[in-house]
């Protein structure tokens, strides 16, 4: 991290005067203080550091993950080659802005296509914004397989607790949505879409609120009502989410369905 390269000279000079002082003559104690008081002040700041110089100069994703982007991403197919650019760096960015917690894994870190997976979605509705982070759920906690909560007592595959600004997933319904997103209802955009209404209740949000409404959605997405509560786990789902959901996944059918609704949801996504 680029903190470190900063860190690094006062660190070693701090260790410099700390020689000479033991070593020579006490007198070069009184250069030790200002570099490690520097040192410090860099390492307490570290992130804020990075995110400066990381946000003009963001870092490369990994070839492997660019290849999934244009195997999987209908969404980033349709880019320009700039808009490309520009989604691949958010995703870079959105991965060192965001707190990621494994729960179960047998590594200290959430994978990096679990992550990069779960940011794409992220980075996909904000796309058109010029704040791109959800800073009110910073916090990404990521279990193999789906999971129990203190809030939904029994395994499910996804969960917004908005108390603690965090949302929970089970990477093994993340990355079957991302592979196969005609067949998997995708967990890791639903809740994000719900983090995004939560950020920006004042949108003029379509209510989705006919009786027929998950017919409707079904004919967008050949996906039933009770396989997109199977694949979460929990049961009562929202529409809207749903709804934002095929928005992204179905575009040309949604726009079949839910004409007014595709223009006001552009009105909103850009």
């Amino acid at each position: 991290m680029f903190a470190n390269y900063l860190l690094a000279p006062f660190a070693f000079a701090a260790i410099v005067f700390l020689y000479l002082a033991w070593e020579v003559d006490s007198d070069w104690a009184v250069w030790i203080a200002p570099f490690v008081l520097i040192a410090a002040l860099i390492y307490i700041f570290s992130p804020q550091i990075n995110w400066w110089w990381y946000s003009r100069r963001p870092p490369k994703l990994e070839p492997g993950l660019v290849k999934m982007l244009e195997r999987f991403s209908g969404f980033y197919q349709r880019l320009s080659a700039a808009d490309k650019q520009k989604f691949q760096d958010r995703i870079a960015l959105f991965r060192m802005g965001t707190d990621w917690e494994p729960m179960a894994f047998e590594g200290e870190s959430v994978p990096a296509d679990v992550q990069f997976m779960l940011a794409h979605q992220a980075v996909m509705l904000t796309f058109n914004r010029p704040e791109f982070l959800f800073d009110k759920f910073e916090k990404v906690i990521v279990y193999p397989r789906p999971f129990a909560t203190p809030e939904f007592p029994f395994d499910h595959a996804s969960e917004l607790y908005e108390a603690d600004g965090c949302l929970l997933f089970s990477a093994e319904q993340v990355m079957q949505a991302f592979t196969q997103p005609n067949l998997w209802y995708n967990v890791g955009l639903h809740e994000y879409a719900k983090a995004f209404v939560l950020t920006y209740p004042k949108e003029a949000w379509p209510a989705f609120s006919e009786e027929n409404i998950w017919e409707k959605l079904e004919m967008v997405s050949g996906m039933p009502h009770g396989h997109i509560e199977s694949v979460i786990g929990i049961k009562g789902v929202d529409a809207l989410p749903v709804a934002i959901h095929h928005y992204f996944t179905f575009p040309e059918r949604f726009q079949a369905v839910f004409p007014n609704e595709m223009e006001n949801f552009k009105r909103i996504f850009g």
